[in-house]
This record gives C-alpha cells, sequence and structure tokens, in this order.
C-alpha cells in the first residue's frame, strides 16, 4: 500500500486531485486544505508521499516540503504546480524534493509518477536534461575567462553580424573569422551562436 496526503487549498483541485486515485485501491488518500495543519497531522500519522501545490496563501509549498522532511527525513515530496515547472527543477537536483508535477498533467502521468517515487524511481519531464546540460555548461563557465577579441566576436555575435560582418569589423580573412569563433563555441562548450550569447550574458561574460 502506498498511503499519500495532498495538500492544496482550493477544494475543488484537492477534491479533483484525490479523485484522479480512486480506481487505484493500493493508494491511500488522504487531504488536506490548511498546511499550516499538516506538520502536527503527521507527527501521529505520517505518509509515504507528499503531494503538495506549491502556491498557498498560509504557507508555500517548498517551505512545507522542508518542514516535513525535517521530521519525517524518509517522506517522499512531489510539488504540484500551476506555474512553469522548470523553475523548480533545482530542488530535484538539491534533493529537496523527489518530483514535480504540472497541474495540467494528465491522469496516466499523475499516477505514473506517484507510483515510481513510491518505488524509489524517477520520472523526470525530457527537458530536465537540458536543465542538466545547461546547468553543466554554466558550472564550466565560471573558470572561463575570455580576451578581448573574444569578447568582441560575442558582442559582435549578440550584434547579430554575420561570419562576413564580423571578418570586416576585425580585418581579418572571413576565413580566419570562422576559425575563431569555432574555438569560441568550443571553449564555451556550446553549439550554435544563440547558445554562445544566452551562455555569455548568463555568466555575464560579454
Amino acid at each position: 500500500m502506498i498511503t499519500m496526503l495532498i495538500v492544496d487549498d482550493h477544494p475543488i483541485v484537492l477534491e479533483g486531485t484525490k479523485n484522479l486515485f480512486q480506481e487505484n485501491e493500493d493508494i491511500i488518500i488522504d487531504t488536506e486544505s490548511d498546511a499550516t495543519c499538516v506538520i502536527q497531522r503527521i507527527k501521529n500519522k505520517p505518509y509515504d508521499i507528499y503531494l503538495i501545490d506549491i502556491n498557498m496563501p498560509l504557507e508555500n509549498g517548498i517551505n512545507l516540503a522542508r518542514n516535513i522532511k525535517a521530521i519525517q527525513s524518509n517522506a517522499s515530496v512531489i510539488l504540484y504546480t500551476g506555474d512553469d515547472i522548470t523553475d523548480y527543477y533545482p530542488l530535484i537536483l538539491e534533493r529537496k524534493i523527489e518530483g514535480i508535477l504540472a497541474k495540467t498533467a494528465s491522469k496516466g502521468q499523475i499516477i505514473r509518477t506517484v507510483r515510481a517515487i513510491a518505488n524509489g524511481e524517477f520520472v523526470l519531464p525530457k527537458n530536465f536534461l537540458d536543465f542538466l546540460d545547461d546547468k553543466f555548461k554554466l558550472q564550466n563557465a565560471k573558470d572561463i575567462h575570455l580576451n578581448e577579441k573574444e569578447k568582441k566576436i560575442l558582442r559582435l555575435i549578440a550584434d547579430g553580424h554575420t561570419n562576413k560582418a564580423i571578418a570586416i569589423e576585425l580585418n581579418i580573412p572571413q576565413r580566419t573569422t570562422e576559425r575563431y569563433l569555432t574555438q569560441l563555441f568550443s571553449l564555451l562548450n556550446v553549439d550554435s551562436r544563440t547558445e554562445a550569447v544566452n551562455l555569455a550574458e548568463r555568466m555575464n561574460l560579454l
């Protein structure tokens, strides 16, 4: 059996989410609309999984997740939100939560996620890999030091200059410009002009 507490301050959403599991007899659902009551409640009756709305007026879901784990270290927390879920990917990486679901997720996706997490597994969106890739690039970029020519090339790229225009601006052959760009992309660990500019802006390399 999997026991789960759903926490959401909207009664209709709370009941609707609970009803998603009504055909799954091995998942026992309780609900709570007042986030401030959760901690006292689980001291007497802990749950395997907590499905928590992030945006609640009296206590937000992130703080509640932290407080739950402080008294129940083996608790699994899934945040449930109408926001862009990519904003909360760092919490998964830092192991502060076990999962994140959009409120637009399908019934099947929600149930699969709950079952997987109950089994000690992870169900993550494909773009979580993009998040990891970006994070890796940002970490590597912290050690990057560009010279003035490389910074100028980046600024010209950001301004939309073509390879030919960059060559004219720098007074060098276009083939040399292309070689500089290849070296720059390799240094930044990116594959395109857009990625190079985005990374440079995030790391204040321009």
